[in-house]
């Protein structure tokens, strides 16, 4: 009866997942359709769900960086540190992973001077205010103001923060101006090299320029685990971890002593 009512119906069953098997009816009445054939569209499939492999599509690139998305069109690994990574299509045109290209070599820059100063803020700074005689801005517990432990509110205001929106205006407003004034095709390239690091051809300046960013990602990952250790633990970081930061025998007699 069953086979019958396939017949009879003559209705097509969509089966993208294979469940019916080899032997039903309606496989062997060749009515089985699968789910996608009518969106003509690639089919992905990287948790191997389907048993026919000849509906997946072989021509569909994957991300290198999340192997169970397809790599985003523009994102081809032709550009420094591109690992495909970028599932909020950020990057969705020329123009905008240009402006995301820009946005993070400088976040990258900034955070890996901050991976530094962080540690060394909270080692030297009251050393050097009390020998200028000078008050200290180091929130509670003697760690780096941040604004998950209300240690900005240390600062002078307003005197500090209109000094520094000014000089990041006016870094901002100059390189407006000059990227208006010319087509620059690497964001990163500041003119910078006074020791000749950047490589002369073109496979060891894509290799140094991958460091950076690589190194970069990683300092903003860096300061932002600070900023979370401290306002969670409540105390500086160079504390929590001394072995990094201070010297062996420094480090180990405070460990010892926790």
């Amino acid at each position: 009866p069953l086979e019958s009512s396939a017949v009879q119906y003559n209705k097509e069953v969509e089966d993208p997942l294979g469940l019916y098997s080899a032997n039903s009816p309606e496989r062997m009445d060749g009515i089985i359709k699968a789910l996608e054939s009518s969106y003509n569209k690639d089919i992905v499939d990287p948790l191997r769900l389907y048993q026919d492999t000849a509906q997946v599509s072989d021509e569909v690139q994957m991300s290198a960086s999340l192997p169970f998305l397809p790599r985003p069109a523009l994102l081809d690994g032709t550009l420094p540190g591109d690992r495909g990574f970028d599932p909020l299509n950020f990057a969705s045109d020329a123009s905008a992973l240009q402006w995301q290209r820009k946005a993070e070599i400088k976040h990258a820059r900034l955070a890996m001077l901050a991976a530094v100063g962080w540690p060394m803020a909270e080692l030297l700074h009251k050393d050097i205010a009390t020998a200028f005689d000078l008050p200290t801005l180091l929130a509670s517990g003697d760690r780096v103001p941040s604004v998950l432990n209300d240690g900005l509110a240390h600062a002078s205001f307003p005197a500090f923060w209109i000094a520094t929106i000014a000089v990041a205006a006016v870094i901002e407003i100059q390189e407006s101006v000059e990227a208006n004034a010319s087509c620059k095709l690497n964001p990163a390239d500041k003119g910078f090299d006074p020791i000749n690091l950047g490589g002369k051809t073109m496979k060891q300046k894509h290799f140094m320029h991958e460091a950076e960013l690589f190194n970069g990602r990683l300092g903003m990952l860096a300061i932002t685990g600070f900023a979370i250790q401290e306002w969670f633990l409540n105390s500086a970081v160079v504390d929590q971890i001394p072995i990094f930061f201070k010297p062996m025998n420094v480090a180990m007699e405070q460990l010892m002593n926790v």
